[in-house]
């Protein structure tokens, strides 16, 4: 670690001090004077001024809010022409069309005068749980998140990693991948432009993925629902991520070069045709094996790339055609212990391409359709094993993974907004799919049974299976407006899936009564069913059938305020009861292990349910002005109702009511933004939780032979131990240069500012690195911690071109 931080902050100075060098020499460049747009909304029958008005620039996602005298100013816009909507509940939207000409300019808009109107049913936001993320949309939802602060925080380069710091949102240090409201990672839907994206992350084994791939520079967008979703979103318990990529808004070309530790970037667009026509490029490739490598490191080699085209033309004025493809590749090699004079390797491969055609017609006014035909292939390879006969392991293990899942299908969603009172949202999706599932694994290895008795463990698999299905899901979801200020959503959905028997409907209700401009309520109940994927068998464990779907109802109800001082606040409780759950195969010392069916310590757990319930607040602060916040604060419980444990080894089984293993109590997520400029930007974010059980062991010994011990997990309690609470502050620094050919931005962003050692794991070994034992004064054993910690100091700098 210490040769990983003096190599890191190295190179953060060099590219520092030059850079201070071209902003010395280019006089263009020395001084950043942010412009100033400003005015006053007002009603435009009776004058008075209008409080909580939602002013955004849509080009640049700047956002700001009107003060209780109808005042707004937004600061650091840049220059060029932008267009300016105003929004609120209960008035007409309005878009202004401005210019900023230079640096520094102050533009008064003067008085800004909207229009009564009824509510817009396609426009509100009925469902709770509902965050615009990167782009403010909707009139009625007072909880966004600029594009310029989320990227502006630790770890922006990833947008899944960016929304974890929201509430009911639980994630580690290691993964983009994150869970919702006590649920699992594999319960979010996760798409892009309306494709569903079956395995969104690279790195999938190393703690189930670290980075997204879809890079946050080709997305314009993101709705993340967090429970009491809509009837259009099926086959998931949990919650949706639905990501949208880039349009180009002007004639121009945007170019745009990123390096950092992580990744090399190259992003794009522009238009062709006479402006009926545009084109969005993104590509990466990952640089953390050469940054590895420079660090000496010998065990662990992640490469990846990721690459999404998207071609958009006018085929007519209402209806807009594009072509989109996404393709994503990893690999990695593992050496646990390259220096030793033993076989202890894996490696891991993984391939996704996705293509679909998207058709957006506009046929009126108030009735619009997008149809999607769509293709994709996701393949994966693992093999490896070990040969060892140490201490704690004496045995072999090999395994040989391999599988491959295509499909092809046909998705339309419909929109009917013709009656004043009533809309009407409809649509199906049909997709046939096929796997092929090649898996071999054979495990000889002395182990410990349940009546402590040392027995020379032996299975071997071979499995070879190619099923083919079809799934086909279809819904219909009205809003109407039952009074002036209360609208009701009710929709039903019906999914089936031929490869799992699987035949479910789902009733789904919202309210949501708006009791004035500052405040709103929202309610959902709803049943979610999520069948099983055909690529997701359990061949692993020697499964060779699927399971059929699993259900969650949820129970959520949520207020949101406006206060005078511009802080907006968000209060939501849930409720989640799930129920038809399939067993789970769990590692009692390590549920992030890579190979988990190879391990000594997997056992298999049967539920009765799941229930998980919490109550979250958020709250935000985000005027437009030079400082912005946002902080959060959740208490929650996830509990599983275990059935059995089946397990042949020493534990302490615990069934009735157990933690979750993402059992998160108290979490408190607090950001802060700073632009005293156009071209400075600072800010901190603090986290903080606890409650993640763990299961407690020890090892034991038994004289195999003379001279020659075997040691032996014994497990305690099962989830009875819970791990100390995992606090970090994040600071990070952006310094943009205006130089002769575009814009440069630096970053330098500090991970765990003051070194927190927040334990990821409790380990022990039964010999310490040497082979020598440890014993107390009375000579007893006594196991070696070895203990592993998430990401500790640890500076990361950035640069990134654009022009």
């Amino acid at each position: 670690m210490r040769s990983f931080i003096v190599y890191f902050v190295a190179i953060a100075c060099i590219p520092n001090f030059a850079f201070c060098q071209l902003d010395t020499l280019n006089n263009s460049s020395t001084t950043f004077k942010s412009s100033l747009v400003k005015g006053y909304v007002q009603d435009s029958v009776s004058h008075e001024p209008l409080a909580f008005i939602h002013v955004v620039i849509q080009d640049v996602n700047i956002v700001a809010t009107t003060d209780v005298e109808g005042l707004f100013m937004v600061n650091n816009v840049p220059i060029g022409s932008h267009t300016i909507l105003f929004t609120s509940i209960g008035y007409m939207p309005k878009r202004i069309t401005m210019e900023i000409l230079a640096d520094g300019q102050e533009f008064n808009m003067g008085i800004v005068p909207l229009t009564a109107s009824e509510i817009s049913l396609s426009e509100v936001v009925v469902s709770p749980g509902s965050y615009s993320i990167m782009e403010k949309v909707a009139s009625t939802s007072s909880v966004s998140l600029s594009e310029e602060n989320l990227k502006n925080m630790a770890f922006a380069e990833d947008i899944t990693r960016a929304v974890s710091r929201l509430p009911g949102i639980s994630a580690s240090d290691y993964t983009s991948k994150f869970a919702i409201r006590g649920g699992e990672a594999d319960e979010v839907l996760i798409s892009l432009d309306g494709m569903e994206l079956y395995e969104p992350f690279h790195q999938r084994d190393y703690s189930g993925g670290l980075f997204c791939i879809v890079d946050i520079e080709a997305i314009r967008g993101v709705d993340l629902m967090t429970g009491g979703f809509s009837a259009a979103y099926g086959n998931r318990l949990s919650g949706v991520f639905g990501m949208k990529s880039k349009s180009v808004m002007d004639e121009s070309r945007h170019t745009k070069l990123g390096l950092s530790i992580m990744n090399a970037q190259l992003y794009t667009d522009g238009k062709f045709a006479m402006n009926k026509g545009s084109y969005v490029i993104s590509a990466r490739r990952g640089m953390l094996d050469l940054s590895l490598k420079a660090i000496g490191n010998q065990e662990w080699f992640p490469t990846y790339y990721d690459g999404f085209i998207k071609v958009e033309y006018a085929v007519r004025p209402n209806h807009i055609l594009s072509a989109h493809f996404l393709r994503s590749g990893d690999k990695t090699y593992i050496d646990n212990d390259p220096e030793a004079d033993v076989f202890d390797e894996f490696e891991t491969s993984y391939n996704n391409s996705y293509g679909w055609l998207t058709l957006r017609s506009y046929f009126s006014k108030d009735l619009d359709a997008r149809t999607i035909l769509y293709c994709g292939n996701i393949n994966h390879y693992r093999s490896g094993g070990y040969d060892k006969y140490e201490a704690s392991d004496k045995g072999f293990v090999l395994l040989d993974d391999k599988r491959d899942y295509s499909y092809i299908g046909i998705k339309q969603d419909w929109s009917l907004s013709r009656f004043a009172k009533v809309h009407f949202r409809f649509g199906f999706d049909a997709k046939e799919l096929w796997a092929d599932y090649q898996y071999f694994s054979a495990i000889h290895e002395l182990r410990i049974n349940s009546n402590e008795e040392l027995f020379m463990y032996d299975k071997e698999l071979n499995i070879s299976l190619k099923p083919r299905g079809e799934q086909v899901g279809s819904y219909l979801n009205v809003r109407y407006k039952i009074l002036p200020k209360l609208v009701g959503e009710s929709g039903i959905r019906y999914d089936f899936a031929s490869y799992t028997n699987d035949n479910n409907i789902s009733p789904r209700i919202s309210l949501l009564y708006i009791m004035s401009n500052q405040t709103s309520i929202r309610a959902a109940y709803g049943y979610y069913y999520q069948s099983q994927f055909i690529n997701a068998m359990d061949v692993n464990h020697g499964i060779t059938e699927f399971d059929q779907a699993e259900l969650a109802v949820h129970y959520v109800v949520g207020l949101e305020h406006n206060f005078l001082n511009g802080v907006s606040m968000r209060i939501e409780g849930y409720y989640k009861d799930y129920s038809n759950i399939s067993p789970q195969w769990q590692n009692l010392r390590d549920h992030l292990e890579s190979f988990p069916e190879s391990r000594n310590d997997n056992a298999r757990v049967i539920f009765n349910g799941i229930t998980s319930k919490g109550i979250e607040i958020f709250l935000t602060y985000d005027k437009g002005n030079k400082i912005s916040w946002w902080f959060s604060y959740a208490l929650a419980q996830a509990l599983d109702d275990i059935q059995d444990i089946e397990f042949d080894g020493l534990l302490i089984e615990r069934t009735g009511l157990v933690p979750r293993l993402n059992d998160q109590r108290h979490t408190i997520y607090a950001d802060i933004n700073y632009r005293p400029t156009a071209s400075w930007h600072f800010s901190a974010s603090w986290h903080y939780y606890i409650g993640w059980p763990r299961t407690d062991y020890t090892y034991r010994y038994q004289e195999i032979a003379p001279d020659t011990l075997h040691f032996y997990p014994v497990h305690a309690e099962f989830n009875g131990t819970i791990y100390p609470a995992y606090h970090r502050l994040d600071l990070r620094i952006n310094k943009s240069f205006d130089v002769s050919y575009g814009d440069i931005t630096t970053f330098l962003q500090i991970i765990n500012v003051y070194n927190r050692e927040n334990l990821k794991k409790f380990d022990l070994d039964a010999s310490s690195d040497n082979g020598a034992y440890s014993l107390d004064a009375d000579g007893n054993y006594l196991a070696v911690e070895d203990n592993k910690y998430w990401l500790g100091f640890l500076p990361v700098f950035g640069v990134n071109w654009e022009f």
